[in-house]
């Protein structure tokens, strides 16, 4: 019998691809999710100017284990991502606002207040436009 022979009987290989439909399953049922989120994370900073936590924390969580499944999936690793392990860890990350006074309103920099000019590329080497050769014979006549 071949090796290729050993690998098909083996029953390992079978579960795996039972868990694989299962995680495949899970995982477009949890981008869907994910869109839902997105969606309403926009509407709620257009509605309130914020984003909420929680809804950005569903959406990290939930980001990481669509990517722990695929993960899974690709063959890069053998460990189930949830329900057979934990819940992936979220990391507090600081929320979106779109109020006006934020404090990265600072480093924009007025166009007009910037008198030194020298560093903006030039295509021109003088103030006067080159004529063709044919032009300056007119004007020489």
């Amino acid at each position: 019998m071949t090796d290729s022979g050993i690998h098909v009987k083996k029953s390992s290989t079978w579960v795996r691809l039972a868990y694989m439909v299962f995680f495949g399953v899970l995982i477009a049922v949890g981008r869907i999710v994910l869109g839902i989120v997105v969606v309403g994370q926009f509407l709620m900073v257009l509605i309130t100017g914020n984003d909420n936590d929680n809804l950005r924390n569903l959406g990290q969580g939930l980001a990481k284990w669509i990517y722990q499944g695929i993960l899974f999936l690709t063959f890069n690793t053998d460990a189930k991502p949830f329900p057979f392990d934990e819940w992936p860890e979220v990391e507090l990350a600081e929320g979106y606002s779109s109020r006006t006074g934020r404090s990265d309103d600072t480093n924009v920099v007025d166009a007009d207040a910037v008198d030194d000019d020298s560093s903006i590329p030039s295509f021109v080497a003088s103030d006067e436009v080159d004529q063709p050769d044919s032009d300056k014979k007119d004007q020489d006549a």
